[in-house]
């Protein structure tokens, strides 16, 4: 009797990467950078909507965000799917941060604001089966890891740490105003929120009067200098970018009018070019993460957290004939 020989795919859980490691996995996935860039930004719009619509927290909106972007390192980009990937994202967040709501009425709300045509019973039903069937593939890419995005959300952590540093409480609402726009970016997917929650006070105490940022060791929030440096600098480039079309220009309070896109190119003067995560760019192209396409043919996919399971897994098979791989 033959020996039964299998594929099986073995997945390691990698929720954050580096902003060479994310573009180079995007070449598999993204034909058009401009293109995907304006429709992400019409998605966020898009998702703030239906958050207001059914009264979401901001925590809701950004791991539906981080979903969104975590998505399209490892699938194609197709623009007529994409808003209907945000709302299977936002019904996963949902579930993620407890603010549920039923599939039904997010299909419903996603469907009117996007000026569709009446919405029928049959065509709602239709909808609710589509974005369900697209969690798990969107699951998938994040090797089903619910330690992410789990407890941890920007906004809390900017009360949390700025009541820790004794920080004013104009530094924290222009921080939490700033983290606003954070949401949008790719940030998410490369350092965690109370790095980026770190970040933004930095921020903003440098964009305030008379306010010193404290000397602090980040270790202590469990971050690191560099991190946190990685988020400066993309915050900062980001509002050099983009200031004049950005959240926080519309929304400053009346004693902070004086912010301008200025007031940002001094701060990346000051911090420089070479601050944040040093990356390995020679080790990316030999990472099979990175450079080969998802394989949804193979039967067998399976997602593990720990390291160790990995190295067992690419052991010679035994006699069995069992193939693995990873």
């Amino acid at each position: 009797m033959s020996a039964t020989v299998y594929e099986s795919q073995l997945t390691l859980s990698r929720p954050y990467l580096t902003k060479e490691q994310i573009k180079r996995a995007q070449k598999n996935t993204i034909p058009d950078r401009r293109t995907y860039n304006q429709k992400r930004i019409s998605v966020f719009k898009f998702l703030c909507d239906i958050c207001v619509q059914l009264k979401f927290p901001r925590k809701t909106l950004e791991v539906a965000m981080y979903f969104y972007q975590r998505y399209y390192v490892f699938n194609k980009f197709e623009t007529e799917m994409c808003y209907d990937v945000a709302t299977s994202c936002l019904f996963i967040s949902c579930k993620q941060v407890e603010t549920v709501k039923k599939v039904g009425d997010l299909c419903s709300a996603s469907l009117k604001l996007r000026n569709s045509a009446k919405v029928t019973s049959e065509k709602l039903e239709t909808y609710k089966t589509r974005i369900v069937q697209m969690e798990l593939r969107i699951l998938e890419t994040c090797a089903f890891d619910h330690r992410i995005n789990n407890t941890v959300h920007i906004d809390e952590y900017i009360v949390k740490i700025g009541r820790e540093l004794s920080l004013d409480y104009n530094v924290c609402h222009l921080a939490w105003l700033i983290a606003f726009d954070v949401i949008k970016l790719e940030l998410l997917l490369i350092v965690p929120q109370h790095t980026i929650a770190l970040a933004v006070l930095k921020i903003a105490c440098e964009l305030l009067e008379n306010v010193q940022w404290p000397n602090i060791r980040y270790n202590l929030f469990e971050s690191d200098e560099d991190s946190v440096n990685e988020a400066y600098v993309s915050v900062i480039n980001f509002f050099i970018n983009v200031f004049d079309i950005c959240d926080l220009k519309n929304h400053l309070p009346e004693n902070l009018t004086s912010i301008s896109v200025e007031r940002f190119i001094k701060l990346k003067a000051k911090v420089g070019e070479d601050k944040g995560l040093k990356e390995n760019i020679s080790s990316i192209e030999k990472d099979k993460y990175l450079i080969e396409e998802r394989d949804y043919k193979i039967r067998e996919r399976r997602y593990v957290l720990d390291r160790k399971r990995v190295a067992e897994e690419a052991m010679p098979a035994g006699p069995s004939g069992a193939k693995r791989s990873k």
